[in-house]
């Protein structure tokens, strides 16, 4: 009976790590410079961009609608805010080192702009994701744990 029970919440955990893990394909933007995350409008989970640690006014980003979403609704706010992503440029430019950056969410990309997969980014987290600062680019993300520094 144990090892039945033990077995079922070996697969419940497996199950949830899983889906925490998915990887998403989306296309990556962006909307502003570093430092300048309110530049379109007060960002939509109002944060005061000055407070934040110095890495997240460079690395940030806007989830696209449905994600958001998705995510869900804690005190009106989504659930998505302050939850960081791990993205990848999934386009080779010569040149461009691909590799894993972290950008933290503070924003809501419209579906008008953003379709689901999409997200949209500071320029210098698009250029170090993708190798282009200003452009539509491939990607794959998924949620990860926010570093501490």
């Amino acid at each position: 009976m144990f090892a039945i029970r033990f077995l079922a919440a070996l697969m419940c955990l497996i199950s949830w790590v899983s889906m925490a893990a998915a990887a998403n394909r989306g296309y990556g933007t962006a909307y502003s410079k570093p430092y300048r995350m309110n530049a379109t409008g007060k960002n939509a989970c109002q944060f005061n961009a000055k407070k934040l640690a110095k890495r997240w006014q460079v690395y940030y980003a806007a989830l696209n609608e449905a994600d958001w979403k998705k995510a869900g609704v804690k005190r009106g706010k989504s659930k998505a805010c302050g939850r960081c992503l791990k993205v990848k440029g999934l386009q080779r430019r010569r040149g461009h080192r691909q590799k894993n950056v972290i950008v933290k969410i503070v924003d809501l990309c419209p579906k008008w702009a953003c379709k689901k997969g999409n997200v949209d980014f500071s320029t210098k987290a698009l250029k170090d994701i993708t190798g282009y600062s200003w452009d539509r680019k491939k990607i794959q993300w998924s949620f990860t744990r926010c570093p501490k520094k």
